[in-house]
């Protein structure tokens, strides 16, 4: 499969990789549809973030339609068109408990294009499935969708909630 691959500050290339398995029980594999840039991957290219190792298929935000799931993932199944959120959530920490899925500390948080490879790619490994993909509607389309992954969620937050924009 084609991936965006960061290789240093500066440096990325489309290469051909191996086709992502399920590792876990709780991944699914996620042919992707449709994908965005993120301003955090700009700033990954600038070298900002130099917990991203060279080598890191990049992105966190993306539409995609489920292809493999592992046995533990109770709410997916192939063929299923899913939006791929840019925070992963264990679903069993207290706070994912909550639903405060951006304070996972079980494991997820922002994993995708940082800790684990990226939706930058045809398909993707996506941790925690369950709790990290969320079903779309057919009348959504991949674009209007995408601006769910986390282009919506920041604005919201940034915009409305800490700058008290009305």
């Amino acid at each position: 499969m084609k991936a965006l691959v960061y290789h240093g500050p500066g440096q990325r290339s489309w290469e051909d990789k191996p086709e992502p398995t399920v590792q876990d029980p709780g991944d699914a594999v996620v042919r992707v549809d449709a994908v965005t840039i993120c301003g955090t991957d700009l700033h990954i290219l600038r070298g900002d973030v130099p917990a991203v190792e060279p080598g890191r298929i990049l992105g966190h935000e993306a539409v995609g339609t489920v292809q493999e799931t592992g046995p533990s993932v109770t709410t997916l199944r192939p063929g299923d068109r899913v939006l791929v959120s840019c925070i992963s959530a264990c679903g069993r920490c207290r706070y994912c408990r909550e639903g405060s899925y951006g304070q996972c500390i079980g494991g997820g948080g922002w994993i995708l294009g940082h800790r684990v490879d990226g939706v930058q790619a045809e398909y993707a490994r996506v941790p925690f499935a369950d709790t990290s993909t969320y079903p779309l509607p057919d009348n959504v389309t991949d674009e209007a969708a995408l601006m769910l992954a986390d282009i919506l969620p920041t604005s919201y937050e940034v915009g409305v909630l800490n700058g008290r924009v009305t």
